[in-house]
């Protein structure tokens, strides 16, 4: 189910008690939760509550939810300021640089072989390329391609410029065009070959 169908659904489902709608959200959105909750806070069991405290807070006050543009960010928004949140609560004073979050893994990219007609092993190879990424640039990378938030938007999240961010993306397509160069010739010259035409 797309984001766009899940935030309709859910919005509309003010009045009903929609336990599959329910378990469509948590397992669409939770991991992702976790994982960049855990670049704030390194105990998981604090993360999960605060990401199931975020998911139903979400499904009781879906009815009230027509403001929000992108679903993912504002849950993601959302993790991070209850997280902040979480850390001042505990005298926690943030003394390291944001930079500190960039430790989070966000998951690999998921990618389907039957819509782009490659073979397992060449996915393998398209995640180990992003895998190895400096931190900061797979997070912003991830954030980007995966999870499609805009460039405002991540850097907002991150409490970085977009400057930032652009220049992070350069180094991660430099980096990946590089290992798509070594491992498969063939799409990366085809691609040359269609820009210069």
């Amino acid at each position: 189910m797309s984001e766009s169908n899940i935030y309709q659904l859910l919005v509309n489902s003010h009045e009903k008690d929609d336990e599959s709608l329910f378990k469509s959200i948590y397992l669409e959105y939770y991991p992702r939760l976790i994982v960049f909750s855990k670049g704030y806070i390194k105990q998981r069991e604090i993360c999960e509550d605060i990401v199931e405290d975020i998911l139903m807070k979400l499904w009781d006050n879906r009815g009230s939810l027509t403001h929000i543009k992108n679903l993912k960010f504002y849950l993601y928004v959302s993790a991070k300021n209850a997280c902040l949140n979480y850390l001042a609560s505990k005298n926690r004073i943030l003394s390291q640089s944001i930079e500190c979050s960039f430790d989070f893994d966000l998951g690999p990219i998921t990618v389907s072989p039957e819509d782009t007609l490659i073979s397992e092993e060449r996915i393998e190879l398209i995640q180990t390329a992003i895998q190895s990424l400096p931190p900061k640039c797979k997070a912003i990378f991830i954030l980007i391609k995966e999870d499609e938030l805009k460039y405002a938007e991540v850097a907002e999240l991150l409490n970085i410029s977009i400057k930032t961010i652009e220049a992070q993306m350069t180094i991660a397509l430099k980096k990946l065009s590089l290992a798509f160069e070594f491992e498969f010739p063939e799409l990366v010259s085809r691609t040359y070959k269609k820009k210069s035409i």
